[in-house]
């Protein structure tokens, strides 16, 4: 039985050993999940700011260059065409 006893505390331990193992691989992953949840939220974050200057600069892009155009012409910046001197 001695034999018997020993091959069963070597199969306990090395199922403890297991356990330990399990428990830090799963720690590991928690946190790999947060952190992919993390950077999903942040990559969510920059989309959302990415269409609003999108939609910003649609709307706004005309009238600043026609601005931009009218205080060239009003400051004597008129175009200068090729072939001009």
């Amino acid at each position: 039985m001695n034999a018997l006893e020993q091959q069963f505390g070597s199969y306990h331990d090395e199922l403890e050993r297991n356990t330990q193992a399990t428990l830090r691989v799963e720690s590991n992953t928690a946190e790999l999940v947060e952190l992919m949840k993390f950077t999903k939220t942040g990559i969510s974050f920059f989309g959302a700011i990415g269409r609003f200057l999108r939609r910003l600069v649609m709307w706004l892009g005309p009238f600043v260059t026609i601005g931009a155009a009218i205080w060239a012409i009003a400051h004597g910046k008129w175009p200068e065409w090729p072939g001009q001197s």
